[in-house]
């Protein structure tokens, strides 16, 4: 009788300890790991926040105090949601959990290693009690620098493995749309490895880069690949760029047609420029131009230095420069789009509103349409970029993350090219496929197609440009055939004349040494009356003994489309040459011409055909 009268008390005693369990693993495993997230992102966001301030003050000391504090606080968000680890078992919520914890402890270990190495940096750089560091502290904290970094480069590439293995796929879009982009992030991080070689060492190359302890100034050339040329587009605009000690000073810049004037070096210009251009001497303005030079072009970025030093070296009093950062047209429009747009003051009083898809417009009315002086014509792009700067530093992280990877993808997609003349600089960016180089020896096959428009009009922005290589063996020998074909939709009448014209181009095929060329031939059509027009007679064959290439070029004249019941204009430029017999055909290198967001180009080796979107410099192999 006293056992059934136990036996109910006893149940309830055990019930009341499994409510007791559960509440408790709720409190664990939901309860504290969220609050401590919570409490975490809004220290996190007060950091940038902070950050941001500091920075904008520069007051690099306490941003780098502040990177270490953003560094502890990811770890306290990882370290919290480790006890979320039981969502792995949950179907859909389970990728969004990998893919936080993999971000969380990433950002944890770059933020660690980069908060050991800023602040002896930043100190030497800020000084100490208001004296201005000597160039001797400031190379000693960079020494320590190069150092650490290398101490802690294992660290920062399994951080970078960490990122690239998150799924985009697993992200929900209000989270992307909230700065958890995964394409920037991983681009962005794939950036700073790859600049990693120039931050390790007791002589890393990016301090000098910098301006650290030396000032340097960049000579930027912005470019308009509306007008393609070899290195990207026309040179419209410069501007010189300083650094010193990681500080950017004042940025100035000018219509390159200006600083044309100024210029006292004035040679006969190459055959080809003063033929269809024309003009009576060779202009700064047309110094990347593949026609340029003597017998040879000048179609990759070092070839082009040289020729633009020779003209920026004989105005009086020009300011050194230490190397050049070239800019086209597709990298600007990015970076409009990263920032959500931008509104830029006008001389004529108003306000413009700049997007990624009316900018090119915009800036080609301000530029030309409104008819001002040369001297301020091109002022607007000065003061486009100021205010782009401006927004760009001034962003949400979310947009500087979205930043960070337009830069790496308009490195890699040739955008931007960059020429130091520090030899050890300039040796990274080669290596890296940055400094818009055509190689001298290839491991095979070489194949680049360069269109250069040389009416002076913006016809590109319109123009559809595709090519095919096809590859024979016959009679003993490998006969390649590289068929350009061009589309143009533009009605010359029905857009500003400012814009649009017949176009006119220079075409120029790139072969490997030892090619020999067989023929180049083409035509072009278009309008309902417009009788059938082809190539000049005149082909320029040539070898460029520094990029070690056969150069096999030609003029094309392309009828306009004056009204809609026209149809487009259409060429086609056929070049055939034989192949020597060291080449292999089963390995060919396809390089993009830089101002040209994609190429399509379909290549076929012996009946074998591959079709590539041409964004970079690829290579494609034949089995």
């Amino acid at each position: 009788m006293s056992r059934r009268k136990n036996n109910p008390k006893r149940r309830r005693r055990i019930r009341f300890r499994w409510w007791r369990v559960i509440v408790l693993l709720v409190v664990i495993f939901v309860v504290l790991p969220l609050a401590g997230m919570g409490w975490g992102a809004f220290r996190a966001e007060a950091t940038v926040r902070a950050l941001r301030r500091e920075f904008h003050a520069r007051n690099f000391v306490a941003a780098s105090a502040s990177i270490q504090q953003l560094g502890n606080t990811m770890g306290m968000i990882r370290d919290s949601a480790v006890l979320l680890g039981w969502l792995d078992a949950v179907p859909y919520v389970r990728g969004v959990y990998l893919n936080v914890m993999d971000l969380l402890t990433a950002a944890y270990d770059e933020l660690h290693a980069v908060g050991q190495v800023l602040p002896p940096v930043m100190e030497a750089i800020d000084g100490s009690h208001g004296h201005s560091a000597s160039p001797s502290q400031v190379r000693a904290a960079v020494r320590t620098a190069g150092l650490t970094m290398s101490r802690l480069e294992p660290e920062l590439l399994k951080a970078n493995r960490i990122l690239q293995r998150m799924n985009a796929n697993r992200m929900p879009g209000f989270l992307q749309n909230r700065g958890l982009d995964i394409a920037a992030i991983k681009s962005a991080s794939s950036l700073f490895v790859r600049f990693l070689p120039t931050m390790t060492g007791p002589h890393p190359i990016l301090a000098s880069i910098l301006g650290m302890p030396n000032p340097v100034r960049y000579f930027m050339i912005f470019q308009n690949s509306g007008e393609l040329r070899a290195t990207g587009g026309f040179m419209t605009a410069y501007a010189y760029l300083p650094l010193h000690n990681a500080k950017i000073g004042h940025i100035t810049s000018q219509n390159l047609e200006m600083l044309d004037e100024q210029v006292t070096y004035k040679p006969t210009p190459p055959m080809i420029i003063g033929l269809y251009l024309p003009v009576t001497y060779w202009h700064l303005r047309d110094a990347n131009s593949a026609v340029a030079g003597t017998g040879a072009g000048m179609p990759d970025v070092p070839e082009a230095v040289h020729n633009i030093y020779q003209f920026y070296d004989s105005i009086p009093d020009a300011p050194p420069v230490n190397g050049v950062i070239f800019v086209d047209t597709w990298f600007v429009d990015a970076l409009i789009g990263d920032v959500g747009g931008l509104n830029v003051p006008t001389l004529r009083g108003k306000v413009v509103h700049l997007t990624e898809q009316n900018a090119n417009y915009e800036m080609e009315y301000m530029s030309e349409g409104e008819a001002l002086p040369t001297n301020l014509r091109k002022l607007f792009i000065g003061t486009m970029m100021k205010e782009l700067m401006h927004d760009v530093f001034h962003g949400h992280t979310s947009e500087l993350i979205k930043v960070a990877g337009t830069i790496g993808q308009a490195l890699d997609h040739e955008n931007i090219m960059l020429y130091f003349n520090n030899p050890q600089a300039e040796q990274f960016v080669v290596r890296q496929n940055w400094g818009g180089v055509i190689p001298s020896r290839v491991n095979g096959d070489f194949v680049e197609v360069i269109d250069e428009n040389l009416l002076g009009h913006k016809d590109n922005y319109w123009m559809h440009e595709w090519y095919d290589v096809n590859i024979t063996s016959e009679k003993g020998g490998n006969l390649e055939t590289v068929t350009i074909h061009w589309l143009d939709p533009a009605l010359v009448q029905q857009v500003p004349p400012y814009l649009t014209v017949p176009y006119q181009t220079w075409v120029t095929v790139f072969a490997p040494p030892g090619s020999s060329l067989v023929s180049m031939t083409g035509t072009a059509s278009g309008g309902d009356n417009e009788p059938p027009m082809g190539i000049d007679s005149y082909v320029q064959e040539t070898y460029d003994p520094v990029l070690n290439k056969e150069e096999y070029g030609a003029h094309l004249s392309l009828p306009g489309r004056m009204t809609s019941s026209q149809p487009p204009a259409t060429a086609t430029v056929v070049v055939k040459f034989w192949l020597p017999a060291s080449v292999n055909i089963h390995r060919i290198l396809l390089q993009k011409q830089p101002g040209m967001r994609t190429e399509s180009v379909t290549v076929t080796v012996n009946g074998v055909t591959r079709h590539i979107e041409l964004s970079s410099r690829t290579w494609l192999t034949f089995a």
